[in-house]
């Protein structure tokens, strides 16, 4: 094999590094920070890339600038020497860092001492470097198993009282295509246990899951940080988007390519079967050079369809079109926009400049345009040709809010099916593993009902709490909650059929319109009051009540709420979104032509929409999580509907009406 053969097949190892802080209170701002630095020239390419999480857990005046001070020793010391080693530099910066804090020491500030939670590393192709210290944490996920490689450096996970040793140790190893890095203050590990974290990963895709963790550590820490890195290689896979925004004498560990994980993956393992995490991506192919008047023509071309959805929403043909048929209707709609952006670009382009081929190309695509645009014409004619002939015969059905509807994406459910009778009237339901839960009227029993074999089971409680109202499923407890009419709150675990009273301290005056879980966390709505309450699970209930909602914003018109990234509350005709107890101000809801009239709405977490029920129109709207409408799901049957659930896996919508439920399937 040539020398030339080896460079070309040496693996180009790309590390995609996501970082994640957490911060939900101004004041906190200036104690913790995320970093990543990768290199800015030449010279500094050998160091690779630095990151990390620093987190001060004292809050006073005088720890408010450690975390920027040590960022930007770190930075500054790990690349200031070129003749050194990306090992040595990462050494030689937590020496400096130590430095930095005894001079803190020597001007008497002291109060930060013992209180440093500090995760960092530097990567240079696959070789690693790693510091830990204080509540923190990193691991490591190879082919599907987890291991914490910081564990290596436990007995420095408490800082030394004397400033010089505060970051005293370091650990080196190498990696491999495929490996994925966590580095966390402790905050995640309160959230997820070690192997959740695992399954998790191998769950979501590379691109998924630091932003499954983000929504987690946003909806249950006030102060946190985490780094996720994915190791690929550059010459098989397309590299993702690195996203990077705004510590005496060492002992240095040496773990040859972190054999010794291998021990601690076969003790955590427990017979669990090694599932692969990281999905293999589509290679792409070599970029057409840049200097080539065929391909810069395209180029244009691209940055002028790249344009459209700006101007689409910027201008407002629909007046112009009122008379012609539906299907011409929507499709001018979608393509004017194109014609408008791409004739008002095309003049920008220097036509002298370009040779014949350009112009040949040109001359061809505009003729494409005009042929399409004919053949739109022509059939559009046909359409209201054939729409005159329809009008003039007698009508064969009553007219239904369907055909006000043609031109927002509505679709026609020809069966609506019985899964099972009830035996009496319910208005609750709520979906655990595969069975429905569900509340019959003015009862404190609980319907459970098989989807596969279509068997209905009734659980009644003997305790004195009143009827039940409310129902949410808890799937991290595998346990169902209830809020009874005396504002009680009772858990029911269906593996042994108990019902317990839980202790939770509720506003005396609660008004609860909706109720709904997230992780480990009740949610419920009270619209009188203006606010969302957020209980943390605790053992034998619920912890202290923290008001969500904040200040300054409105949700008294909520008649019920979802929880998926955001809060999405739903008043009788519009949705809105909240973010961190705030009106998400970048998502806006579509209107339909025919106003909503919301009875429900429903979602969850990693859902890819945001469903609605509006018994008045026959209708369950499905909005992306932006805010579009993708469907709306007729049939005059959708009609008295109490409440509904969405299976997005199976494609099945369910519904609850009367003493039945039903279902129907969607795509």
């Amino acid at each position: 094999m040539t020398t030339s053969s080896r460079k070309r097949r040496e693996k180009e190892y790309h590390a995609a590094i996501r970082d994640i802080l957490i911060c939900s209170k101004n004041e906190l701002t200036p104690f913790a920070t995320v970093f990543s630095f990768p290199p800015e020239n030449f010279e500094q390419q050998r160091f690779g890339t630095i990151f990390g999480i620093i987190k001060v857990d004292d809050h006073s005046e005088d720890s408010s600038y450690i975390a920027n001070l040590l960022t930007s020793v770190i930075k500054k010391e790990y690349f200031g020497k070129p003749q050194r080693s990306a090992e040595e530099s990462f050494e030689a910066s937590l020496r400096k860092a130590n430095l930095a804090l005894a001079e803190l020491v020597r001007h008497g500030a002291t109060a930060w001492a013992g209180k440093i939670n500090f995760a960092a590393g530097a990567i240079e192709r696959n070789n690693l470097h790693f510091a830990c210290l204080g509540n923190a944490s990193i691991f490591l996920i190879r082919e599907g198993e987890i291991a914490e490689i910081s564990a290596e450096l436990d007995e420095e996970k408490v800082a030394e009282s004397h400033p010089l040793k505060t970051f005293s140790n370091t650990s080196s190893g190498k990696l491999e295509i495929g490996d994925k890095l966590i580095f966390t203050t402790h905050e995640l590990m309160d959230i997820f246990s070690r192997e959740e974290l695992r399954q998790n990963a191998s769950h979501f895709s590379r691109e998924e899951y630091p932003g499954f963790l983000e929504i987690s550590l946003r909806a249950n820490s006030e102060l946190a940080g985490t780094i996720v890195i994915d190791l690929s290689d550059s010459n098989e896979a397309k590299p993702m988007i690195v996203e990077a925004p705004v510590i005496g004498e060492e002992k240095v560990k040496k773990i040859d390519s972190f054999a010794g994980a291998k021990d601690i993956f076969e003790k955590e393992a427990q017979s669990r079967d090694a599932k692969t995490a990281f999905p293999k991506e589509t290679p792409i192919f070599r970029e057409i050079p840049g200097n080539m008047v065929f391909f810069n023509f395209f180029v244009k071309v691209k940055s002028i369809l790249l344009s459209i959805s700006a101007n689409a929403k910027k201008i407002n043909f629909k007046h112009y079109f009122t008379k012609i048929s539906a299907w011409a209707k929507l499709l001018l709609l979608k393509i004017k926009p194109f014609f408008v952006s791409f004739f008002h670009n095309i003049k920008k382009i220097e036509w002298k400049e370009k040779g014949m081929q350009a112009k040949i190309v040109a001359a061809i695509a505009i003729l494409a345009i005009a042929s399409f645009v004919s053949v739109a014409i022509m059939r559009d004619r046909s359409e209201q040709r054939k729409l005159a002939e329809e009008t003039t015969a007698p009508p064969t059905e009553p007219e239904t809010a369907l055909q006000n509807l043609e031109d927002v994406n509505v679709k026609k459910i020809e069966t609506i099916e019985e899964i099972v009778s009830l035996g009496q009237p319910a208005d609750q339901m709520t979906i655990l593993g595969n069975y429905l839960y569900i509340i019959p009227e003015e009862s404190q029993s609980v319907l459970k009902v098989d989807l596969g074999s279509k068997s209905v089971e009734e659980t009644k409680t003997s305790l004195a709490v009143g009827n039940f109202k409310l129902a949410a499923a808890m799937p991290h407890l595998e346990s169902l909650f209830f809020l009874t009419e005396n504002n009680k709150i009772v858990s029911f675990t269906p593996i042994n059929k108990n019902f317990q009273e839980n202790g939770i301290s509720l506003p005396g005056n609660l008004k609860a319109a909706d109720m709904k879980t997230f992780l480990t966390y009740l949610y419920i709505l009270d619209p009188e009051a203006n606010q969302i309450y957020r209980y943390p699970r605790a053992e034998g209930g619920f912890g202290e009540m923290q008001n969500w909602l904040r200040s300054g914003s409105e949700i008294k018109s909520a008649k019920g709420f979802a929880i998926n990234d955001d809060i999405f509350a739903a008043g009788s005709g519009d949705i809105t979104a909240y973010l961190q107890g705030k009106t998400d101000s970048s998502i806006n809801f579509e209107k339909p032509d025919v106003p909503l009239a919301i009875d429900k709405i429903f979602s969850e977490p990693e859902m890819e929409g945001i469903y609605v029920l509006d018994n008045k129109n026959h209708r369950i709207v499905k909005y992306s999580k932006e805010g579009k409408i993708f469907n709306q799901y007729f049939s005059a049957d959708i009609v008295s509907i109490k409440d509904f659930l969405v299976d997005e896996k199976n494609k099945v919508i369910y519904l609850l009406k009367g003493t039945s439920v039903k279902k129907f399937s969607f795509e």
